[in-house]
């Protein structure tokens, strides 16, 4: 019987490196969800209130078709993002059009649905808002300090640069008690949810797991017996790590 060639995870650090420069650059858009499996980057951003000009909607047909994501698109056709050419492709099946971004040479990919088709509920937030554009912007903060950590363990530890899982969620809390503290002109900005990536290891040295875990001081324990887990605070989003 034939012995199967065990297929190794491919490291996570380019990916992860080229995903948050993408997150930027496509137009730094809402990321309603996020996720990294090895070197495969995903992410479904929402598109800006005004960005696509005069606006259409559905039913499409191939005479009557998205003219305004199709200009957005065209507009970036040929031109760098992330050090990587773009390729777009509209999708215009339903009442709203849908721009799908693959980045070639690279398994980074987004997908930009309009605003009409997000709901509060698909982050678990009770409102969309102004703060979407701080959680944005914290989120891409986060993912850049994940990229460092993992460079870093990787120089200190030696061995195959690391593998991960990531996941961005979105978590309810109690935030009234953090609206108390702002300003009334302020409390718009304020997310009424945690973002939080969650990492899980896919392949990693127990050396390199040790080093990168040294990152987070005064993390405090969270998650449950069977998966306990690190939460660190990075300012406006979350980290947490296996323990």
């Amino acid at each position: 019987m034939e012995k199967t060639a065990m297929i190794a995870d491919r490291p996570s650090i380019g990916a992860l490196i080229t995903g948050k420069a993408f997150m930027a650059e496509v137009g730094a858009y809402f990321p309603v969800s996020m996720a990294l499996r090895g070197d495969v980057f995903e992410t479904v951003f929402m598109m800006r209130e005004g960005d696509l000009g005069h606006r259409t909607s559905g039913p499409y047909s191939p005479e009557r078709l998205p003219s305004d994501a199709m200009g957005w698109a065209q507009l970036r056709t040929g031109m760098g993002m992330a050090g990587y050419f773009p390729s777009f492709r509209i999708e215009a099946g339903g009442h709203w059009p849908r721009i799908h971004i693959a980045l070639s040479g690279t398994s980074v990919r987004g997908l930009i649905v309009m605003p009409e088709e997000v709901t509060a509920e698909a982050v678990n937030a009770p409102y969309l808002g102004k703060w979407q554009d701080q959680a944005s912007s914290d989120i891409r903060i986060g993912l850049d300090y994940l990229a460092n950590w993992l460079g870093s363990c990787h120089h200190e530890a030696g061995g195959t640069a690391p593998s991960i899982d990531l996941d961005l969620v979105y978590r309810p809390f109690d935030y009234e008690a953090s609206l108390a503290r702002y300003d009334q002109r302020m409390r718009e900005i304020i997310p009424p949810v945690r973002p939080v990536l969650e990492l899980r290891w896919r392949s990693a040295t127990p050396a390199q797991r040790r080093a990168f875990v040294k990152n987070l001081k005064g993390a405090r324990k969270s998650g449950s017996r069977s998966d306990p887990r690190w939460n660190y605070s990075l300012g406006g989003i979350e980290v947490e790590v296996p323990r």
